[in-house]
C-alpha cells in the first residue's frame, strides 16, 4: 500500500514488522500528540472544554484554518505560496471598501472573486510559466500588498452597516457561522481529496509530476486549480475577518501565513507533495489553536509563542524525515 493510502485510509499495513513501528508513530502519533496536548490543558483550566471556549476558539480560527485547507491542496502538489498574508489583507480591505456602500453579501463576492483572480495568476505563473512557486508567490505577495497599501492610502476602512458582521460575528444558537464554514470546509475538501479522481490527480502530480505528465494527466490544469482553491479559500478567510472587525486595513496580519503552513505542516502534509491528507490539517490546526487558547487560559506569557510555534514546525519535519527514511529503508 502507498504512503498516499496510508495517509487518506489512515492504515498501516507494511511489509515487515520492522517498519511497523514508525509507520504506526507516523500516521497515528499526530493524534496521540493532539489527545496529550487536550489532557495537559483541560487539566490546567477545565474551561477549556466549556462550549463557551470552544465556540470562540472555532471562531478566532476559521480565516486561519479555511486558508490552511487552501494551502493543503497546494502543498500536495508539490507547490508553496506565501503570498497568502498579503492577499488575505488585500480581500478583507476589498470586503470592507465595498461593504462601505454595498449590500454585504456584494462585498464578500468581491473579496472572494478578487481571491480567485490573484489564486489564478499564481497558478499560471507557477504551472504555465513555471517560474519557482517561491519566487513567483514572493514577488505576488509584494504586489499585493501594494495594491492594498494604495486603495486604503495606509488607513483603515470602517463599516457602519451592522449587518456587515452576520459573517464573522454571527451565530446560530451560540455555534458561529464561521466556525461552520470551518467545519464545512475540512469536510467536504477532505472528502474530495480522499474520493474523487481530482483528488486523485492531485497527489499524482506531487508524488510525480514527471510521471503524471507521461500518463497522460493534465498537471498543469491541475496544479493551477489547487491555487484557485487556495485563493478563493484566502478570500473567504479575509471576508470573515473583515466581519468580525468591522473594519479592514492593509498589513492586517502578516503573520498568519505562519500559522496556515504551520497548522498544514505539523498536521503531517509533505512539503515535498504527494503526501498528506486533510484530516492531518485538521489536527494540526486543533493543536495550533490548542497551543494558542491555552497559553491564555494557563496565564503563560504569549511571547513564548512563536518559539514554541518554531520549535513544533521543526520537531515536526525533523520527526517525519526520520519516520520516512526507517520506512522506506531496504
Amino acid at each position: 500500500m502507498s504512503q498516499v493510502q496510508q495517509d487518506k485510509m489512515t492504515t498501516t499495513v507494511t511489509p515487515s514488522l520492522r517498519n511497523f513501528l514508525p509507520t504506526l508513530i507516523r500516521v497515528y502519533g499526530i493524534i496521540a500528540t493532539f489527545v496529550l496536548l487536550l489532557a495537559i490543558v483541560t487539566i490546567g483550566n477545565p474551561a477549556f472544554l466549556s462550549l463557551h471556549n470552544i465556540f470562540n476558539i472555532l471562531s478566532q480560527w476559521a480565516p486561519a484554518g479555511i486558508m490552511a485547507v487552501g494551502m493543503t491542496f497546494v502543498i500536495l502538489t508539490g507547490g508553496f505560496d506565501l503570498s497568502v498574508a498579503s492577499g488575505y489583507s488585500l480581500c478583507a480591505v476589498i470586503a470592507a471598501y465595498v461593504g462601505q456602500t454595498q449590500d454585504p453579501a456584494l462585498s464578500f463576492f468581491a473579496a472572494i472573486a478578487a481571491g480567485l483572480l490573484f489564486g489564478l495568476i499564481n497558478g499560471v505563473l507557477v504551472a504555465v510559466v513555471r517560474i519557482n512557486p517561491f519566487i513567483t508567490t514572493v514577488g505576488t505577495g509584494f504586489m499585493l500588498n501594494g495594491v492594498a497599501l494604495v486603495l486604503t492610502q495606509n488607513a483603515a476602512f470602517i463599516v457602519s452597516n451592522p449587518d456587515f458582521a452576520f459573517l464573522g460575528a454571527g451565530r446560530w444558537y451560540g455555534v458561529p457561522y464561521s466556525g461552520m464554514l470551518l467545519i464545512g470546509f475540512l469536510v467536504f475538501f477532505g472528502f474530495v481529496l480522499a474520493f474523487t479522481v481530482y483528488g486523485e490527480a492531485i497527489y499524482s502530480v506531487g508524488g510525480n509530476y514527471e510521471a503524471s505528465w507521461l500518463s497522460g494527466m493534465r498537471v498543469r490544469t491541475t496544479v493551477a486549480s489547487a491555487y484557485v482553491l487556495l485563493g478563493g479559500c484566502v478570500g473567504i478567510a479575509g471576508s470573515i475577518t473583515a466581519s468580525q472587525l468591522n473594519s479592514a486595513q492593509s498589513n492586517l496580519d502578516p503573520a498568519i501565513i505562519f500559522d496556515v503552513l504551520t497548522i498544514v505542516v505539523v498536521g503531517g502534509t509533505s512539503l515535498a507533495g504527494g503526501s498528506g491528507a486533510m484530516w492531518r490539517t485538521a489536527v494540526g490546526l486543533g493543536i495550533i489553536a490548542t497551543i494558542s487558547n491555552g497559553f491564555v487560559l494557563l496565564d503563560i506569557s504569549p511571547y513564548y509563542q512563536d518559539i514554541i510555534k518554531g520549535g513544533i514546525i521543526v520537531g515536526a519535519l525533523a520527526l517525519d524525515m526520520g519516520l520516512m527514511r526507517l520506512i522506506t529503508r531496504k
